[in-house]
């Protein structure tokens, strides 16, 4: 089995990797992509995310899931055969819009939860008698133009992170990572250490310390995702000794109230 790290993403010079997390449609360069936080719970078979062509050119798009995981503290990723891209391959035409189903070939198990990353890259039209029947290999030396990243989450019975109107969920009851922290300092530059031992992923925004009535900002925006049972170390403000926090609190996944860390 081939392990990926992170630097999967330096494929060429010119390639620019774009992570979009909050924002109802991711947007860079010329392809608008939505939703950019798909999940595929227990009863559901599939999901699907939308591309859409703003630029005044055709775009030739290869669509891929690798596995995410998270060891040492670092994005690993690997290929796997749990979730199919239909179609793999598009040619969508200016101000048009295609859309990509990805379809779940395993049953996950009650209370459990896997990761993986939706790597959608703008790639030069590949010839024809360079693909295979089905479609599913581009031309060996094509270099990537722009690449379009987002998390997808399968869970198995009995956990749910996202909100479903047609549920009517209350986003309070949605299953929580279990959280804790540490912070340490190196060369002037303050690091966070978080480890979830919980069964769901987290994400963390607007990281905030607090110190009798006062709160300052460290992370105005994403901080980072941590994978069940994962620690990962992020940097935070510069300049500023671990001392100097009291307390932390972060919003975490789709709270929209914020929520205290506990320190290890």
């Amino acid at each position: 089995m081939t392990l990926i790290k992170q630097p999967i993403l330096l494929i060429t010079s010119a390639l620019l990797f774009f992570c979009f997390y909050f924002q109802p449609l991711a947007y860079a360069g010329s392809i608008l992509i939505w939703p950019i936080d798909p999940v595929i719970e227990d009863e559901q078979n599939a999901t699907a995310i939308w591309l859409e062509n703003q630029d005044s050119k055709p775009a030739y798009m290869q669509i891929r899931v690798l596995e995410w995981q998270q060891r040492s503290g670092e994005n690993q990723y690997q290929r796997q055969s749990d979730i199919s891209v239909s179609p793999p391959f598009v040619l969508i035409e200016p101000g048009k819009r295609q859309l990509v189903r990805l379809v779940k070939n395993i049953k996950m198990p009650a209370n459990q939860e896997k990761a993986y990353r939706i790597l959608v890259d703008e790639t030069p039209r590949a010839k024809k008698d360079n693909e295979s029947e089905d479609g599913q290999s581009v031309s060996i030396g094509v270099k990537f133009q722009m690449r379009y990243s987002i998390p997808l989450f399968v869970s198995g019975q009995g956990i749910w992170t996202n909100p479903d109107y047609n549920k009517n969920r209350d986003i309070k009851t949605a299953t929580a990572p279990e959280l804790s922290y540490q912070i340490s300092n190196l060369d002037g530059q303050s690091y966070l250490s978080v480890r979830n031992d919980g069964k769901v992923h987290a994400r963390l925004s607007k990281l905030n310390s607090l110190s009798g009535n006062k709160t300052t900002p460290l992370v105005d925006g994403l901080v980072g995702y941590v994978l069940p049972g994962s620690v990962m170390r992020f940097p935070i403000s510069k300049n500023n000794r671990a001392s100097s926090y009291d307390k932390l609190q972060a919003l975490i996944n789709n709270d929209p109230d914020p929520v205290q860390l506990l320190k290890r």
